[in-house]
């Protein structure tokens, strides 16, 4: 099994990226921004793994 460490943090941080630049556009409310964050944050660290958890299993 090849797990890539840090993969949802790293997706995480281009998601945020992209909300802040559709935000700063004017495509997003800060309400839609907020609610697509979360549903980000939720959807990437449940599917990818995270550096928390191999600090966990360290």
């Amino acid at each position: 099994m090849n797990t890539l460490y840090g993969q949802a943090d790293y997706y995480y941080a281009v998601s945020r990226k992209m909300l802040a630049a559709l935000y700063d556009k004017g495509f997003i409310t800060s309400e839609q921004r907020d609610r697509i964050d979360d549903l980000n944050r939720k959807t990437i660290f449940a599917q990818y793994p995270s550096i928390a958890d191999l600090e966990v299993s360290a």
